[in-house]
């Protein structure tokens, strides 16, 4: 990966942190998408790891300086289950990375969102005031099914458009099988 498209990428990634802190749309924002991402575009492992956590850290640090009960947030159990889905989406990403596509980008965004819902309401779970039975983990589910939509709708927007964005700008084919 050429130098120039490192910059392009992680300025795509800046201006999306950015809108997030900015817009603070529960589970409707571009992280799931920037580390999905992050794990097909960026050809070193390190980059994809380095860049897009530490871009995710920076946002909801951003957000922390906003707001003191998100600042508390940062520093809970719940938020670690946040950060490991985000580490499983980095994978799935460099999975696909080798068949790029945008039939690819869009089932990686669906299994991104799936990934993310299960790993953080089984945290919630973990985390918080459920009963540590089949029967809490189900209910943590059932707690998070109304936010599944705006994290899968999120996750397809923003990857279809940072994949598009970033194939203009580095003027590469976009591949749609």
């Amino acid at each position: 990966m050429k130098k120039q498209d490192i910059i392009i990428l992680t300025s795509i990634v800046v201006v999306l942190i950015t809108i997030r802190a900015i817009f603070n749309i529960p589970n409707f924002n571009p992280i799931g998408a920037i580390a999905l991402m992050g794990g097909v575009l960026f050809q070193k492992r390190s980059n994809a790891f380095l860049i897009t956590l530490g871009a995710l850290f920076l946002g909801d640090f951003m957000l922390g300086l906003s707001s003191p009960t998100y600042m508390e947030y940062i520093f809970s159990a719940t938020f670690l289950f946040v950060y490991i889905s985000f580490i499983f989406i980095i994978m799935l990403g460099m999975v696909i990375k080798n068949r790029v596509s945008l039939l690819s980008v869009i089932t990686g965004s669906i299994i991104s969102a799936i990934i993310f819902f299960l790993i953080t309401n089984a945290g919630s779970w973990l985390a918080l005031d459920y009963s540590k039975s089949f029967s809490g983990l189900m209910s943590s589910y059932a707690a998070g099914v109304p936010f599944f939509r705006a994290t899968l709708v999120s996750q397809l927007l923003f990857s279809v458009g940072i994949y598009v964005l970033y194939n203009l700008a580095t003027q590469r084919k976009t591949s749609v099988a």
